[in-house]
């Protein structure tokens, strides 16, 4: 220890100085030291923190309060140089009490110099921080433990993009070791695809990496070459020196995307068979250039037949394998989808480089005419209706696609061929049908349609009912018949806003029939498009029509295609026995021409069976029609059934059918669809006599 005399120019500063801050410092150590940094004077506030008093320190260099790792460092003597060298310096670290006890100080010491420039000591002043300390620890190990758990990848990069640090989930998820990832850069991070990777780097390069915290989303890649997805949180802060650095969170969005190209992928491909669906069909043709480009709208024949006649199953594996053959078979530049049940898009970008449209539309006919083999069934031969459609400079995609559209229904009507090519009169007449599905659905929402009724006789001529038949009368093309209108319905789905219309119609105009001369009132059979009792409104349908027109449903009779009758669910079966005890009625429509077997008809409510008009007909001349005529008579007794026939026009069609036991008739022999007044006096004027309505 020096303990030599600094001068009375040092001890009057220093004075100064205990003075200055001793009253007022009483928290803090303040003391002086010589140059070799032995104590010269210590104040109450020193005694206090370091629990030495002035005479145990004065004269000893203070170096007695270091812990021993910080003498062995030299650090002491590094401090006082460098308070030296700046004029002042301040430090935090641990200090040793007198009882050997550890406290957190922070200290500043200030360099004193001569008037002459030297050095005479220095003056420090020493704060007890290990309150505050021990807070601040406490919370920086918490701040680890949760920097250190947490399951998303955290890391804190400097202004170079360099890691300074990470946790192990930033490490997981980037398949590094600690040492590795603490010597990683950005760039070895980003995938060589990520298209901000260029400027992400040069960023760094000049040390002004992004400071906005707006989330984003990079293309990563991983030690094992992997890529990960990552959306990013990016906050800049500094540390204590000034110097900014970036912590960013790491959130692997991998599997998100993941899911997110699937449900894309699957909003724009067909579930069943895989091919591109109508969706993205619209996207990928979206402002494509359509000059020269082929459409062929292809639609199976006879598809609905296959359904009800093999099982759906079988439906969907010949679904499947038009798809397969179309993978397989065409050109790969060709884009095949699947735009409705059975109904497939081929596009072919050059026609002209395959041969034409004609050599084309063979390839695509023959994929669709070979032989399908289907398990459990026999081979089967199939064919499909294909409309064309060949762009030019002036149309757009959705365009071609009418045109196509269009091509096919008239492919329907060629039954030699089933091609059809679009051209201008085509399309035109398209035009027109879409002007005429507008027109149609006006009429259906005014309230347009009329319809005529057709009496249902006894063989005395009483009439029983009369059958709902729809017309319409356009203001251009005159009064048209459910034939010509239909189809424009069924194409522009107004079936069944159309049945509602007709039922709704029918019930009021029934609600004031007269009594007819037996007392009774005639019933109203109404024949439904696309209405059916398998549908969840169907009873809520009929009862609002009969609360709207006041018709009890006894005197209604529905009539169902016996097509209809085959996959009729549960719920319908249901229904109809729940709207039968009501009192309404079911009938069997054009009977014969289905597939309906005896046991479905069995356990079905059906009334009334009528025999279609193609038995009719022909039923005085071809025995065999007046069997079937017979047998389906004889059905509808053996189930409790009356039986209807149609299409009666002439005295010997009746009395063959009377002969087999048929109850009762429709037809012109007795009176045609006549408008509702009409109806009104035949229901007034008493039974009708064959060929005198």
């Amino acid at each position: 220890m020096s303990g030599a005399d600094n001068g009375p120019g040092f001890r009057a500063d220093a004075e100064e100085l205990i003075g200055r801050f001793g009253a007022s410092l009483w928290e803090y150590a303040v003391y002086t030291l010589d140059p070799e940094g032995i104590v010269s004077t210590w104040n109450p506030g020193a005694e206090r923190i370091t629990g030495a008093a002035a005479s145990e320190v004065v004269g000893r260099n203070i170096s007695v309060f270091y812990t021993a790792e910080q003498l062995a460092a030299g650090y002491p003597a590094q401090l006082l140089e460098q308070a030296a060298r700046l004029g002042s310096y301040t430090d935090e670290g641990w200090r040793v009490r007198r009882d050997g006890t550890r406290f957190w100080a922070h200290v500043t010491t200030i360099a004193l110099w001569s008037s002459t420039g030297t050095l005479q000591g220095f003056a420090r002043v020493t704060r007890d921080d290990t309150e505050s300390h021990s807070r601040l620890e406490r919370s920086l190990r918490r701040f680890r433990d949760l920097f250190g758990l947490t399951p998303v990848g955290i890391g804190v990069f400097d202004r170079y993009g360099c890691v300074l640090d990470s946790n192990p989930a930033l490490r997981e998820l980037f398949g590094y070791g600690e040492d590795e990832m603490r010597s990683a850069h950005i760039a070895d991070m980003l995938h060589p695809d990520e298209p901000d990777r260029q400027s992400l780097l040069c960023e760094f390069r000049d040390g002004k990496p992004p400071e906005d915290d707006t989330p984003r989303e990079w293309s990563m890649i991983r030690a094992d070459g992997r890529r990960v997805i990552c959306e990013l949180h990016v906050a800049k802060s500094l540390r204590d020196t000034g110097e900014p650095f970036w912590l960013a969170v790491f959130q692997d969005v991998t599997e998100r995307h993941r899911r997110a190209e699937e449900w894309r992928y699957w909003a724009t491909h067909d579930s069943l068979t895989g091919l591109p669906n109508r969706t993205a069909v619209h996207e990928l043709l979206s402002g494509a250039d359509m000059r020269g480009l082929a459409m062929l709208y292809c639609d199976i024949t006879n598809f609905r037949r296959i359904n009800e006649s093999l099982g759906l199953r079988a439906g969907d594996e010949l679904l499947i394998e038009m798809a397969k053959r179309m993978r397989s078979d065409l050109p790969r530049e060709w884009l095949a989808a699947r735009m409705a049940a059975d109904e497939y898009l081929i596009v072919c970008p050059a026609p002209e480089e395959t041969g034409g449209v004609d050599a084309i539309a063979d390839i695509v006919g023959e994929l669709f005419h070979r032989p399908v083999y289907l398990r459990g069934h026999p081979p089967i031969q199939v064919s499909a209706s294909i409309g064309i459609a060949v762009g030019d400079d002036t149309t757009g995609a959705d365009d071609l696609l009418r045109s196509a559209g269009a091509a096919v229904m008239e492919a329907k009507s060629n039954e030699r061929r089933r091609i059809a090519v679009a051209g201008p009169t085509l399309i035109s007449a398209m035009d027109r049908q879409v002007e005429l599905e507008s027109e149609l659905r006006t009429a259906i929402e005014s309230d347009q349609l009329s319809l005529y009724y057709q009496p249902i006789v006894r063989a005395t001529g009483v009439i029983v009912a009369a059958e709902a038949l729809v017309r319409w009368n356009h203001p251009e093309r005159g009064l048209l018949g459910p034939e010509v209108f239909l189809p424009v319905a069924e194409r522009a789905d107004l079936l069944g806003e159309l049945d509602r219309c007709v039922l709704r119609n029918a019930m009021r105009d029934t609600s004031d029939w007269p009594v007819k001369p037996d007392g009774k009132q005639a019933a109203v059979s109404i024949n439904l498009a696309e209405l059916s009792p398998g549908d969840p409104d169907f009873v809520a349908t009929l009862d609002a029509a009969s609360a709207e027109t006041g018709l009890q449903q006894n005197r209604v009779v529905v009539e169902l295609l016996e097509t209809s009758l085959i996959n009729l669910s549960e719920r319908g079966r249901d229904t109809m026995n729940e709207l039968t005890e009501r009192g309404l009625r079911f009938a069997v429509d054009d009977f014969g021409t289905g597939y309906s077997s005896l046991a479905r008809l069995r356990e079905l409510p059906i009334d009334v069976i009528k025999i279609d008009r193609g038995f009719v007909r022909d039923v005085v001349t071809v025995r065999a029609d007046l069997m079937v005529a017979k047998a389906i008579v004889d059905l509808a007794k053996a189930i409790g059934c009356t039986c209807t026939a149609e299409g009666v026009e002439t005295a010997e069609q009746f009395e063959s059918l009377r002969g087999v036991g048929v109850h009762t008739y429709q037809g012109w022999l007795f009176a045609p669809a006549v408008p509702a007044a009409e109806l009104r006096e035949l229901l007034a004027s008493g039974p009708l006599s064959p060929g005198n309505p």
